[in-house]
Formats: structure tokens, C-alpha cells, sequence
């Protein structure tokens, strides 16, 4: 009688462990799926911001944000911006007019979502004390900036998905 109690719970216990594990699996693939769909998710929407990007045409600049502003970090040879004279250094003031500050957020997006290939645009720089205004006509953006541009929004989903992953 002993025996078969003995018996009789060590099948319960194999069969309870066996139910525990097998719904552990189900777990780890639900999470994994869904891991996988926030990244797709991610990749998707990667892929817009770029493309909408490159919608609004090319100046030819990269920019890095400093204690006076938005300074001209490079100026890529040939391109809009060589042509109309910008150079490193120089400090973004305004877009067609509208100066860069926390109240004028609203009217610069708005402006900026404006601009595509071929607009013409005028930005006021600050260089060597004195404010001017440069112009120059948007281009279509060179393929290889387009691979960066697509592998640097690639690199950011892939790390938004796993702080997803890894807070859920």
C-alpha cells in the first residue's frame, strides 16, 4: 500500500513538473514572438523616419548640438551647402526666417515638413560674430548618406526592441 502511494506521487509529481515545463516553453515562445514583432515594429518605423527624411531634400550638413546652438560639424563636398558657403563651425540661427528657439518649435517643424527636393531654403548663420544668410536649393540625397542614414535608424530599433524586450 506504501508502495503504490509512493508510486501513485511520484507519477503526480512527473506529470505536474511536466505540465510547469511545457507551460515555461509556451512562455519563452510567446516572448520571443512578441520580442520579434516589437522589432519588426521597430525596423518598420526605422524605415519611414527615413524615408520621410529624405523626402524633405538634402542640405549636405551634419550638425551637432552646442552651447550656442546648432553647429555645422561637417559640410559634405558638392554638395547644397558647400555651394552656398556654409562651413564648419558655423552656428544655425534660423530656417527661412524662423529662428531656432523653444518657442518657435511649432512653426520649425511645420516648416521643415515643407521642404522637399528642389525647395529653396535660406538659413541666418552665426560666423565670426556677424549673422548672414545663406541659400541653397534642397537635393535628392546621395545614395551612401541614404545607407547611413538606413543603418543608424536600423541600429536604434534593434536597441528600442530590446529595452522593450528586457522591461517586459
Amino acid at each position: 500500500m506504501k508502495r503504490s502511494a509512493l508510486i501513485l506521487a511520484l507519477a503526480l509529481v512527473t506529470v505536474v513538473a511536466g505540465l510547469a515545463f511545457a507551460g515555461g516553453e509556451e512562455c519563452a515562445k510567446a516572448d520571443k514572438a512578441k520580442a520579434a514583432k516589437t522589432a519588426d515594429h521597430h525596423a518598420h518605423a526605422a524605415k519611414e523616419k527615413v524615408a520621410m527624411r529624405a523626402e524633405h531634400g538634402w542640405l549636405g550638413i551634419e550638425t551637432e548640438k552646442t552651447e550656442a546652438g546648432y553647429a555645422v560639424s561637417k559640410v559634405y563636398p558638392g554638395g547644397p551647402a558647400a555651394a552656398a558657403g556654409f562651413r564648419t563651425g558655423d552656428v544655425l540661427v534660423a530656417l527661412n526666417g524662423i529662428r531656432f528657439a523653444a518657442e518657435n518649435k511649432a512653426e520649425l517643424k511645420a516648416a521643415k515638413r515643407a521642404l522637399a527636393v528642389g525647395s529653396e531654403v535660406a538659413y541666418t548663420v552665426a560666423r565670426g560674430g556677424y549673422e548672414r544668410t545663406l541659400s541653397a536649393t534642397l537635393a535628392a540625397v546621395p545614395q551612401e548618406v541614404l545607407a547611413r542614414w538606413e543603418a543608424e535608424a536600423a541600429e536604434e530599433a534593434s536597441r528600442t526592441a530590446t529595452q522593450v524586450a528586457e522591461n517586459d
